[in-house]
């Protein structure tokens, strides 16, 4: 019996981007900044402020509402009345528990407070710079911001996705995109550089 696979984070990332629908091709499909695809895109295509947001989450998550709308059929003379599940599609969100800092000009606080109701771009790495991540776009909320005295202040903010995010599975080495849309692209092999390949040739003088 193959024992449980344990996940955990520790060496996470966060990025967000404002939607710019000005952008050159931009086209409301877009999930990341330039069209890029959860296995393409990286930290550094959002704000450049997101190397710091990333140091003051303490939890980044996912999470799917599912859809529980039923339709109700009345009793008859054949037989009793029942309710039949209409499912439709989850609503999904991206919840966040941060340290606050108000006192850095360009922080967390300062963004999702100047940006609140904004369409933003979002970026979850899981482990580093490599699978498991996800993309999407988040209708921003403001954070609380202050509280009580001496003692360290946090937030918990829940922000809407605009749609079902991507979402590419795996590790550095076997990985798989499920895109929000449905498409299902081939399985990626990310194995390191075959060091015994033949070297190039010298090139003739």
């Amino acid at each position: 019996m193959a024992n449980a696979i344990v996940f955990q984070i520790t060496d996470g990332q966060f990025g967000l981007k404002v939607v710019d629908k000005a952008a050159v091709g931009y086209l409301e499909s877009w999930q990341a900044p330039s069209g890029k695809t959860v296995d393409t895109v990286t930290l550094a295509d959002y704000d450049p402020s997101s190397a710091t947001f990333q140091c003051q989450v303490s939890s980044g998550a996912l999470t799917a509402t599912a859809d529980t709308t039923t339709v109700d059929v009345p009793a008859t003379w054949c037989q009793p009345a029942q309710s039949i599940p209409q499912p439709g599609l989850s609503s999904w969100a991206l919840e966040l528990s941060m340290l606050q800092d108000p006192n850095v000009a360009a922080g967390l606080s300062r963004f999702l407070f100047e940006h609140d109701t904004a369409e933003c771009y979002f970026y979850l790495g899981f482990d580093d710079a490599q699978p498991p991540r996800a993309i999407g776009r988040v209708r921003v909320a403001s954070a609380t911001i202050g509280g009580a005295a001496r003692t360290v202040l946090t937030a918990d903010v829940t922000m809407p996705l605009s749609r079902k995010p991507d979402v590419e599975f795996g590790n550095a080495t076997t990985s798989q995109v499920v895109n929000g849309d449905g498409t299902l692209p081939a399985l990626t092999e990310h194995g390191p550089p075959n060091l015994l390949a033949a070297p190039e040739p010298e090139p003739v003088a």
